[in-house]
């Protein structure tokens, strides 16, 4: 059974596995076949925004100034709010299995950078693909 969007979004998502489920939840089997950034966007609370942002047909490999700007786009949307801390979430996805490739370590560097320039709140950077839903790595770099 299907939950109402309603319901959806009125339930917080307040750990790494509640984000998870919200982010398989949200981007369908047929959705996670296709190369596209989504966007994500949670309040102080964890409610989640009924705006998700899907950015189609990025490249494989990532071009930094594309994460740069999409993190910078973050960072100045959530500093614009009337809701202060709040977060987004990044999910990465692409056709293939869950198992985190080169082309997938390369987008979670060129993200962790963006992230860092912008100070953009980022949740979680996640990865969805046919093959499951996954964290695709810590938010800041090690």
């Amino acid at each position: 059974m299907e939950t109402p969007r309603s319901e959806l979004l009125a339930t917080p998502v307040r750990t790494d596995a509640d984000v998870l489920a919200r982010v398989a939840l949200i981007i369908d089997d047929e959705a996670r076949r296709l190369r596209a950034l989504w966007l994500f966007f949670l309040d102080h609370d964890g409610l989640q925004n009924e705006v998700v942002v899907p950015i189609d047909c990025i490249p494989a490999r990532p071009d930094p100034q594309i994460a740069g700007t999409v993190c910078h786009v973050v960072s100045r949307l959530l500093s614009g709010t009337d809701a202060p801390d709040g977060t987004a979430i990044i999910t990465l996805s692409r056709p293939g299995i869950a198992d985190l490739g080169d082309a997938d370590r390369h987008w979670l560097s060129a993200l962790q950078e963006g992230a860092a320039t912008y100070n953009a709140p980022i949740r979680m950077l996640c990865l969805a693909t046919p093959g499951g839903v996954r964290e695709l790595g810590p938010v800041a770099a090690a």
